[in-house]
């Protein structure tokens, strides 16, 4: 049976993107002649943000299976190759597009240039997407201004978020995860991509997220 996360915030997450799919598709005309590299993404990203009939090939880049979800599909567009993270074995620019959705606020800061340089050179073109920090409401724990608190502080009430009661996620897990998630500021988001185009996810008026093309 699905968690209460699962019925009540996937379907908030999924409005968010199709509209993200739409906009992938106003960018990116000629998607479905593209091979494309999803850096940690996952199928149910593709079927969800309406993408899955305008893609023909599609290597998802994942540390672990998690929720790649390659299995369900069946579908042999999706190809699931597990690496380290960081170092993507393939050639130069061997890519049309490389699409990294809601990863890099997961990556470690001091390493996130590493990611982006690798993205760079294995895809002609790119597209980027992670929240704000500019946003009030921390997205992964759907916890106003959780993400604005001291680090220290953050993480002791990080039981008393929404993910945390409707997850039903172990003290140990909640932890981990809350350590792990670090979003971006605009500022930075520029200095890792100065020659990209960037602009603002919007929402009720208020920049929820940043994304990033080349």
């Amino acid at each position: 049976m699905a968690s209460l996360w699962h019925r009540l915030i996937i379907p908030v997450l999924t409005h968010f993107r199709q509209k993200r799919g739409q906009l992938l598709l106003e960018r990116f005309p000629q998607l479905s002649e593209m091979s494309i590299l999803d850096y940690g993404g996952s199928v149910h990203f593709w079927v969800e943000s309406g993408l899955s009939d305008h893609v023909k090939a599609v290597d998802i880049y994942n540390i672990s299976e998690g929720e790649v979800r390659i299995d369900e599909r069946g579908d042999q567009r999706f190809k699931l190759c597990l690496f380290d993270g960081f170092n993507i074995p393939v050639p130069d620019q061997h890519f049309d597009l490389a699409v990294c959705n809601s990863v890099l606020e997961h990556v470690p800061p001091e390493r996130r240039a590493e990611v982006v340089k690798e993205l760079l050179r294995v895809a002609k073109r790119g597209h980027v997407q992670t929240p704000a920090q500019e946003f009030p409401v921390e997205p992964h724990f759907v916890m106003p201004l959780l993400h604005w608190l001291p680090r220290r502080w953050g993480r002791r009430l990080v039981f008393l978020t929404p993910w945390a009661l409707l997850s039903k996620a172990s003290p140990a897990l909640q932890a981990a995860y809350f350590d792990e998630v670090r979003l971006l500021k605009k500022a930075e988001v520029t200095q890792l991509f100065p020659t990209a185009r960037v602009s603002p996810e919007k929402f009720l008026g208020l920049t929820k997220s940043w994304l990033i093309s080349w």
